[in-house]
């Protein structure tokens, strides 16, 4: 079982490392990540294939960083916490990279939104989308072409 496991982390990595930034500050990015990788393990052999291994690790990921998040705003003043999260971000020399424009687009959505695209971009239905996120289809497409159209109005413009 460890072995299998251990396969599913290596896959999922990038994954599981983006939930952890995406829900932490930089300070937090390692707790936040052994928080997810102890739960998935612990998790595991619950696991019983009534989905894909990829969304029940996202269900578990996203839920643990949420719990994660909780927890660590009821021990910090809600000012600090705020003052860590509006830092400018600072500008590279590699604006036109994609990764960076969409990384950019993905910091302006609500991590509800966010976490939908990431999926979408990594080939997920809608339905499988709904098992993680806990709305209904319908929901998930409108939000993805909401999401679409905005990353369109604001990076493509009128050239269409």
């Amino acid at each position: 079982m460890y072995k299998e496991f251990e396969q599913v982390i290596e896959n999922n990595q990038g994954r599981i490392r983006y939930i952890a930034s995406r829900y932490c500050q930089n300070h937090d990015f390692e707790d936040i990540y052994q928080e997810i990788l102890m739960q998935l393990w612990r998790s595991y052999s619950s696991f019983k294939g009534q989905s894909s291994i990829e969304t029940w690790l996202y269900k578990v990921a996203l839920n643990t960083a949420c719990t994660f998040v909780s927890k660590s705003i009821k021990h910090k003043e809600l000012q600090q916490v705020l003052s860590e999260v509006i830092k400018p971000e600072s500008q590279s020399g590699q604006e036109n990279c994609q990764a960076e424009i969409l990384n950019s687009f993905m910091n302006t959505l609500s991590d509800t939104d966010a976490n939908i695209l990431m999926m979408y971009l990594d080939g997920f239905t809608s339905e499988e989308i709904t098992e993680v996120v806990g709305i209904s289809a319908n929901a998930v497409r409108l939000r993805i072409k909401r999401i679409k159209t905005t990353f369109e109005d604001q990076y493509i413009g009128e050239e269409k």
